[in-house]
């Protein structure tokens, strides 16, 4: 009876091993489970405003190997003004996209363009997470970082015929949402041409002109139908990287590690990356032959009173509570 007994410990004691060898594999490969999030951009990745957000993807899918990992494409799979809507209902997981494309869901989300804190001061100062929690209850997602919000806006013309205020009145400009109310305050014809047909646009002299940032005009050849560029830029070009706050959740905190990993990396990257690359632009534009013209403070102060009346309109949200947080 003793042996019996013995033997029966014995098989009980590799039983129980083996149940918790199978159960150790079980939590490594559920640890181990590769996750690849959807990804879209507003912008064709290989665009000026589209780079950024490729080195955030390819630093993510070299430190995620095994992990997490993004594929992501352009506007081509699924148009700008959509992503915001595909990543609310989770069709993707993450996007690139500026405030204008999702302004309709989230009208305050143009206090990120009126901002003159840069995206440490936004973190400092809580206006990136008071902006995240509007952005959980409107749009379903969670802004994971941003770039370009130290990048101006401007008004390019064809031709150098304005010299004041009072010049602006009557000229055709190509617009887009974030500088409508701007432009209607300044008396100016708005015409929404798409960005393929923008160029002959210009040739053709169907528009005066172009709102655009201070980054990429010469990506599609727009710089070589332009003359002047109006000063003072106004606004802050903003592009947040977004995911479907679900989506966010679900990750393990090994995966949710390479993201915030990821975020810094990616942050501290981008402070000498947006001095070099709006150094480069502006030598660009002045080899293209464009000049700056200086309409001076009234012109700025028009720009930012137009947003903020708009955003006033159309927000349901506290912005006199809002708004120290973005604007120093």
């Amino acid at each position: 009876m003793k042996g019996i007994s013995s033997k029966r410990r014995i098989i009980k004691s590799v039983l129980s091993a083996a149940v918790l060898g199978l159960a150790t594999m079980g939590a490594v490969s559920a640890t181990a489970a590769e996750v690849t999030l959807r990804a879209a951009s507003f912008i064709p990745l290989d665009a000026t405003f589209g780079k950024p957000f490729q080195m955030f993807i390819n630093r993510v899918n070299e430190t995620g190997k095994g992990l997490i990992q993004i594929r992501a494409s352009g506007p081509e799979a699924i148009s700008g003004m959509e992503q915001p809507n595909a990543l609310r209902s989770g069709l993707l997981d993450m996007v690139a996209t500026p405030p204008s494309m999702y302004k309709a869901q989230v009208p305050e989300t143009h206090l990120q363009d009126l901002s003159t804190r840069s995206l440490a001061g936004l973190r400092e100062s809580g206006a990136f997470d008071a902006m995240n929690k509007i952005l959980a209850k409107k749009l379903n997602a969670q802004t994971l970082t941003l770039y370009g919000n130290e990048v101006p806006f401007y008004l390019y013309l064809r031709e150098d015929k304005v010299k004041s205020l009072q010049d602006m009145h009557n000229l055709r400009i190509r617009s887009q949402p974030v500088y409508g109310p701007f432009l209607k305050a300044l008396n100016v014809s708005q015409t929404m041409v798409p960005i393929p047909e923008t160029y002959t646009a210009l040739d053709r002299g169907i528009v005066d002109g172009i709102g655009y940032p201070g980054w990429g005009l010469g990506d599609m050849g727009w710089d070589k139908m332009l003359k002047v560029r109006l000063e003072p830029g106004f606004y802050s070009v903003t592009v947040n990287i977004m995911m479907n706050d679900k989506k966010l959740a679900s990750l393990t905190p090994e995966q949710r590690k390479v993201l915030d990993d990821a975020v810094k990396w990616f942050e501290a990257e981008m402070i000498q990356y947006n001095i070099d690359t709006s150094k480069a632009n502006l030598e660009a534009q002045k080899a293209a032959g464009i000049v700056a013209v200086d309409l001076g403070p009234e012109y700025l102060a028009i720009a930012r009173d137009a947003l903020w009346k708009d955003m006033e309109k159309n927000s349901t949200e506290d912005l006199t509570a809002l708004r120290p947080l973005f604007i120093e």
